[in-house]
């Protein structure tokens, strides 16, 4: 009788209030008069992501609800975190560019003390992300990008001469593998002078490592969504980021050629040339410190160094070797674009001595038309997040959202929204003539983001992506290998957008 009792007096009580909290938890938007998707305790709205659904198809979902129902936004939950989902093009621009100072800051989960690698710029926020945007920005002016040029030509004959290996052999090609190769190799020459011989070899360390960064078991995303909702206690419990294998490799890997450079007196025009720089002088040559500024304090320890390095590495090569493959599926399901851009590409090389010149492929209008459409369907990066620094009224719907609050900018969704974009499982380049993006919304797409803190890179990643497309269809023509699982599926838990199964594809020479 007394276990009874114990029962009723304790322990219903607790499972009633914890009941009650969570319902009041999970009513957070609903009480401000926002839509939201129902959730449940203690995933929210993650439940299936990973297993059974993309978390694309959860933001589709609510930007579907929104739109809809005509309202800005809609609520979800991250587990036990409030996170509003934007479903209006014009609340997207506030929150990127007219109102940045209200959302300057991502909200990723950061530990430098026990995972230095999170500290990059993608990353980290307020003060520390505009003085690192400033330092690191003139990297990727068009004379830097330039200059690297030269090599990113000589590893796209390594390119061509793999795949070739395969049209030779009359073999389906593995071309998201390839596209991975040449893009590490590419980014790691031109970023830290290493020679990754991923080409050479199929496959090198550095791609094994992006797989861990890229390709996480599906539990790790409910962990990332875990350490975003519960930061300080993250903290407290000391809690890493990325797998230790990852910060360990590539912190060693960094440590190790600083330490080679500043030995042997060894400078390039490279991005790691200049982390070293801000490292030892808190400035990167020919660039003048602000009046005021304490050189010393400012200096980038070799952590900071390593960090960013990390960053612009597997971003770089990953982004930009997904939107290559997606790129020749479409042309090679395509065989009609396939012959119109190949037309274009010859045409402009005739032009230029038959060489692929950085001019040249400045050239090709019809290219770029190809590359936003590739990027309009397969957005590398198909969400963006955002957090309210401050108290932000929102007139139209008579409401504030508060402190801290964080937005998601869903991309994907966006991006196939039928009625910015008609049919939007169609691949056409036609959407982005001049006249056509002129019509629509200036943030119907923003593969890159928008305003401040846009993507650092895009010139250099699109640069990269162009040049391996014009390699590819000027000596070779694709079309879709029997090995390919059609329809094409996106994989439920990879981060970076790709196929299920790969991207197969067979080649024949012009």
């Amino acid at each position: 009788m007394d276990y009874i009792s114990v029962l009723l007096y304790l322990v219903l009580p607790i499972l009633g209030l914890g009941y009650y909290y969570t319902r009041q938890l999970y009513s957070y938007w609903s009480a401000r008069g926002i839509p939201q998707l129902e959730a449940s305790f203690p995933v929210g709205n993650m439940k299936d992501v990973g297993r059974k659904v993309h978390f694309n198809d959860v933001m589709k979902v609510a930007y579907d609800m929104g739109k809809s129902l005509g309202k800005p936004f809609v609520g979800l939950y991250f587990m036990l975190k409030p996170v509003l989902i934007l479903t209006d093009l014009d609340m997207v621009k506030r929150v990127l560019v007219k109102d940045f100072n209200s959302f300057h800051d991502r909200g990723l989960y950061v530990n430098e003390r026990d995972d230095p690698l999170s500290g990059h710029l993608f990353a980290i926020d307020g003060e520390r992300w505009r003085y690192l945007r400033n330092k690191l920005s003139p990297t990727f002016t068009s004379g830097k990008i330039k200059q690297m040029f030269v090599t990113i030509r000589e590893i796209g004959d390594e390119f061509l001469g793999s795949v070739t290996k395969y049209v030779e052999r009359d073999e389906p090609i593995d071309i998201k593998l390839l596209c991975q190769c040449f893009t590490c190799d590419v980014v790691g020459s031109c970023a830290f002078g290493l020679q990754c011989n991923s080409l050479k070899n199929e496959g090198s360390k550095l791609l094994t490592i992006g797989d861990e960064v890229f390709k996480p078991p599906a539990w790790r995303n409910m962990y990332t969504f875990l350490l975003i909702s519960f930061q300080e206690l993250a903290r407290k419990l000391r809690l890493r980021a990325l797998p230790s294998s990852v910060s360990d490799y590539f912190v060693g890997l960094v440590s190790d050629t600083v330490a080679h450079r500043e030995k042997n007196l060894i400078e390039r025009p490279d991005f790691l040339n200049m982390l070293i720089q801000l490292k030892n002088k808190g400035t990167v040559e020919g660039d003048t410190p602000a009046s005021g500024t304490d050189s010393a304090h400012d200096k980038l320890t070799l952590d900071e160094v390593s960090a960013q390095a990390f960053v612009f590495f597997f971003a770089g090569f990953e982004t930009s070797s997904t939107t290559l493959s997606f790129a020749l599926y479409e042309l090679a399901n395509n065989p009609d674009i396939q012959e119109k851009v190949r037309e274009e590409i010859i045409g402009k090389l005739q032009l230029h001595d038959n060489q692929i010149t950085y001019e040249a492929l400045k050239e090709m209008t019809y290219l770029d038309q190809i590359i936003n459409e590739t990027l309009r369907m397969y957005p590398p990066v198909p969400q963006l997040i955002r957090v309210a620094t401050k108290p932000y009224p929102v007139e139209t719907v008579n409401m504030t959202l508060e402190k801290d609050c964080m937005l998601m900018i869903p991309i994907y969704s966006i991006h196939h929204d039928p009625n910015i974009y008609p049919n939007p499982q169609q691949f056409d380049p036609d959407r982005f003539t001049p006249e056509a993006v002129h019509a629509r919304h200036t943030n119907a797409f923003i593969p890159f983001g928008d305003g401040p803190r846009n993507c650092i890179g895009m010139r250099f990643g699109l640069l990269e992506v162009k040049f391996g497309i014009v390699q590819m269809l000027s000596k070779l023509r694709f079309t879709v290998s029997s090995r390919m699982q059609m329809p094409l599926k996106l994989s439920k838990s990879a981060l970076i957008l790709e196929a299920e199964g790969g991207i197969w594809l067979n080649g024949t020479k012009l």
